[in-house]
């Protein structure tokens, strides 16, 4: 299984992350390490990316895996069914390429819900500034959320830090994909934190509906089983 990170700050100021993570990340995948940041503005926001690949098929393909247009993948899964993916290519690369090319939420859920096999992915959408994240339906791969200020850290793994509170690390709820739309979390940081932290607390409520929206973060829940 690969790493993977991405740590959104809605602050200006120069952020620091946790290295004790950085170093469980790196054990995670020890083919390829890189890092890649996002920095947007008017408003700002900075959003820092980390992978570290375990390469099992195709090509070995780095990641964060930046398009030609600026959309960012970090990818932790197998795609076993779903969308073709020959003995040669590597399933990132390929799942990379048909999110580049959705232009709207509802193809990029058609191409997540065809995916047959475990998943856990952060995707940034250059276009409309957009931080896509999520796993399977079961669960299968970890990703796990954390909020301090007003930082959102995404990863696939974490550590325990000596007198930070017991519950900082929670799973990112398995029951559909989320989108953050960036310039608006921008512009309403404080309702980011207290938006999420209600869907921790409700999400089961939510499983009747197929979109949940608060101003900037959307729920959308994909049909299937993966």
């Amino acid at each position: 299984m690969c790493g993977i990170f991405c740590l959104l700050s809605l602050s200006p100021a120069h952020f620091e992350w946790d290295k004790t993570v950085y170093e469980h990340l790196k054990r995670r995948g020890p083919n390829s390490s890189q890092d890649l940041t996002v920095t947007g503005k008017n408003p700002c926001y900075q959003c820092l990316f980390s992978a570290h690949v375990l390469h099992m098929r195709g090509l070995l393909t780095p990641q964060p895996l930046q398009d030609n247009t600026g959309n960012i993948l970090v990818w932790n899964g197998e795609i076993f069914g779903g969308l073709p993916v020959t003995p040669v290519e590597n399933d990132t690369a390929v799942l990379s390429e048909r999110l580049s090319s959705c232009s709207s939420p509802s193809e990029v859920l058609s191409v997540l819900s065809r995916i047959r096999g475990p998943w856990g992915f952060v995707y940034y959408q250059k276009a409309g500034d957009y931080l896509w994240f999520g796993r399977d339906f079961f669960g299968r791969r970890s990703l796990l959320w954390k909020f301090d200020a007003e930082v959102l850290t995404l990863s696939s793994v974490a550590a325990h830090t000596p007198g930070a509170a017991q519950f900082a690390w929670q799973e990112v709820p398995a029951v559909g994909v989320y989108r953050i739309d960036l310039k608006a979390a921008a512009e309403a940081a404080d309702s980011l934190k207290i938006f999420v932290h209600c869907l921790h607390q409700c999400f089961l409520s939510l499983l009747a509906h197929c979109f949940i929206s608060l101003c900037f973060c959307h729920l959308l829940l994909i049909s299937g089983i993966t």
